[in-house]
């Protein structure tokens, strides 16, 4: 489902294993659910616009079972998370390695190149946007995928129209944006005038958090899949396969329409806090969501607008229909109408007459290894609903299945396991012992000798496998790692999109093509070369299936044990795992609430006034070195000796909390003659009020607040005092 890419630090045990305090109550205004509920009819409606009450043409039975699925059970979401559409498939599938190299081998040669035709791809798609452009990912781009992004955002600079751009991530746990950051190396390189509109944010809400891989503009062009646009995951020596496609017509509105929603969270939730900070009223939570947002230039609005739909272009000749579905996660409120695109993957597989082809990162959830096999990490579990689609149409109707997936914990380039880890610890076998267990749990009178039948003749479960090369998992035998998230029904449809099959509670989004003969030429170009060398060019004897030991496993237990009969070695590995593979790390994570500073001194002279002062907030390890994203408070304007904030800040995904360190600056930001602003920002240093460092070893393991007052300058006839409250959320402390 993605891997981190971030650095890595070495991760703690288990916490002790204590009784839980009990949480503390959410108040009021923490949660935003109630003016997020995408139950409103009236504004779902405003969406939908024409989409209302048409009937689709032109499906094949995938399609027609798909939307039969959406409509009976998520109509509300129509034209927002889900649709049927049309559009016309442009080019080759966006494939990393490129299809040449199921031919040839990536040598030294071409280590680093290989592949370096996807972000320029990206990068020229974007930079064709007249009005309005969105992107959106797991995380910010790096490498040369960051450049064509930033070359792209150029070229729309120096078009002089009035642009739009909207770019929106995930926020995952312990591995926070910084939206300010991201937001200048996206703009750097640019003049100071512009038409351009930049907005950067990322959210989390809960366990969810954006994970889909979306390239929109203007309506009309679109790139999906399932990249993340990471340069050692994709770009440099042992590559890992993951596929997108890129696509012109109406089908462009829905990727739209779908970021809309995820904008529509982030700045209501962004304003609901910013609402309270400083005020009277303001109450410290222990926060469920995390958002942030930036934008350039800084004298445009602070929010976005929504995207507004356009009217149909003329149809291309190729153009075929198509279904967008999506998925929002926690954004949902209802959960009997939540996250349509689980129930058209569900109904897919289950209407399958002939076969099945499904290129996946995985089927189960996160493993951690035991001495006796693995077992999903805590709260992991196995996806029955597609198990169960997928036993039904093989036992039923003798439908082939055959399934490709990521080698166990496969690394690409120099990367550590915390940093990317692709497949999720379960072997070939293990996947197919679900299924066939499925089959036994769902058709208790099958019998053993039609279910090893099945195993040997309908379902075949393989690793990804490269043509090797010394740049190309050479030391692996060729099996790698594998990100896709794709599957073929019938040969007469397909899906391609950021959604894996293994259950995770994230925001997604992909389509479907539903047209036999592009289904055609995707085989053609992805799936048969994939599986020929994966599959049918292995010998007998070193497939990944064994008859035998799929049967006996059907009689493993491999969810997860009770938390309590878990070593720390164990806690140590799914800590491990967790971040690897872009799902978070530890709970554990400090709360800051920054009250108000007494008798700070006056930095400004000639007559500027007051001290216009705010807090630049950092942990350290016990090397110095930060953790996770420095932090900036407000400023308060001619704030005098005795500002407020009142403003709270988390840190998350804290490793060893106890052997950090908080440190405070309080900062003037320096105003030329009362002039304020980024030109007087430039013209004049900003001057530091002073500064402390607070040693976190001192807090409590306790859901209270814990307040401190903490000298940041020793005055001659008063102390310049910060006044912070800390909470550890009962997660770690003494």
């Amino acid at each position: 489902f993605g891997s981190s890419r971030h650095g890595s630090s070495r991760l703690s045990a288990r916490p002790a294993r204590r009784a839980e305090a009990p949480r503390p109550a959410m108040s009021d205004d923490e949660d935003i659910a109630d003016e997020e509920d995408f139950s409103d009819e009236s504004e779902v409606e405003r969406d939908l616009g024409d989409f209302t009450e048409r009937e689709p043409t032109g499906l094949s039975h995938v399609g027609a079972a798909a939307y039969k699925a959406l409509s009976s059970q998520h109509a509300k979401y129509r034209g927002v998370c889900w649709n049927v559409t049309t559009g016309a498939v442009v080019g080759s599938i966006a494939q990393t390695p490129p299809g040449k190299y199921w031919e040839r081998q990536i040598g030294k040669d071409a280590k680093m190149t290989h592949s370096d035709e996807l972000p320029v791809r990206i990068g020229e798609l974007m930079a064709t946007g007249t009005r309005f452009v969105d992107f959106a990912s797991l995380g910010p781009p790096d490498g040369k995928f960051l450049e064509a992004m930033k070359g792209a955002i150029k070229a729309l600079h120096e078009s002089g129209k009035d642009i739009v751009v909207r770019v929106i991530t995930g926020n995952v746990i312990g591995m926070p944006i910084d939206n300010d950051d991201f937001c200048r190396q996206l703009t750097e390189d640019l003049g100071d005038e512009s038409k351009l509109k930049i907005w950067v944010a990322s959210w989390r809400k809960g366990l969810s958090w954006n994970h889909s891989k979306i390239v929109a503009v203007d309506g009309e062009r679109l790139f999906a899949g399932g990249h993340n646009l990471w340069d050692a995951h994709y770009l440099q020596w042992n590559p890992v396969r993951d596929v997108s496609f890129q696509c012109e017509g109406m089908v462009a509105q829905d990727g739209h329409l779908f970021v809309n929603r995820m904008w529509r969270y982030v700045t209501k939730r962004h304003a609901k806090l910013a609402s309270q900070f400083g005020s009277g009223g303001f109450k410290p939570s222990i926060l469920k969501s995390n958002v942030g947002i930036a934008r350039w230039p800084r004298t445009i609005d602070e929010y976005p607008p929504a995207y507004g739909k356009t009217p149909k272009s003329s149809p291309k000749s190729d153009t075929v229909p198509m279904l967008s579905i999506g998925r929002y996660g926690e954004l949902h409120h209802d959960a009997s109408t939540a996250n349509p695109s689980d129930s058209a993957i569900t109904a897919m597989l289950a209407c399958a007459q002939k076969s099945i082809k499904m290129c996946l990162q995985d089927l189960g959830p996160l493993a951690v290894p035991l001495p006796t096999g693995p077992v999903a990490i805590p709260g992991g579990v196995w996806p029955a609903e597609y198990l169960r689609a997928i036993g039904q149409s093989i036992y039923e109707r003798g439908v082939d299945v055959h399934i490709v997936l990521s080698t166990p914990n496969s690394i690409p380039a120099d990367l550590g396991m915390t940093e990317a880890n692709y497949g999720n610890g379960w072997t070939a076998e293990d996947v197919a012992s679900e299924i066939i267990k499925s089959i036994k749990n769902n058709f208790p009178e099958a019998e053993e000798d039609r279910l090893a039948g099945l195993v040997t003749v309908n379902l075949k479960v393989t690793y990804m496998r490269t043509t090797g090369g010394s740049a190309d998992w050479e030391g692996n035998g060729g099996k790698s790692g594998n990100h896709a998230k794709f599957f073929i029904i019938d040969d007469k449809a397909y899906y391609i999109g950021s959604q894996n099959l293994y259950i995770a509670d994230l925001a997604e989004w992909g389509v479907l093509v539903d047209s036999e003969e592009q289904t055609q030429k995707v085989l053609e170009e992805y799936w048969n070369p994939i599986w020929r060398q994966s599959y049918e060019l292995v010998d007998e004897g070193e497939r990944d299936l064994d008859v035998g030991k799929v049967l006996e496993g059907c009689g493993v237990d491999r969810q997860s044990p009770p938390a309590d009969e878990m070593t720390d070695e164990q806690w140590e590995q799914i800590l491990l795992r967790k971040q690897g593979a872009a799902l978070g790390s530890t709970e554990r994570k400090l709360c800051v609430w920054l009250k108000n500073a007494e008798g700070l001194k006056d930095s400004d002279e000639l007559g500027a006034g007051s001290s216009d002062s705010y807090v630049r907030l950092r942990l350290v390890d016990r090397d110095g070195k930060q953790v996770g994203v420095a932090q900036e408070s407000r400023v308060i304007w001619d704030g005098g000796a005795n500002p407020e904030w009142n403003q709270q800040f988390e840190f998350e995904g804290l490793m060893k909390p106890c052997e950090y360190k908080l440190k405070m600056t309080v900062l003037d930001k320096d105003s030329l003659l009362g002039l304020k602003g980024d030109i007087a920002d430039w013209l004049s240093s900003e001057d530091e009020l002073g500064a402390a460092t607070f040693d976190l070893c001192q807090l409590d393991n306790s859901v209270s607040w814990q307040h401190k007052d903490i000298m940041v300058a020793d005055g001659w006839f008063q102390d310049s005092v910060l006044k912070v409250a800390f909470n550890t959320v009962g997660r770690w402390g003494n």
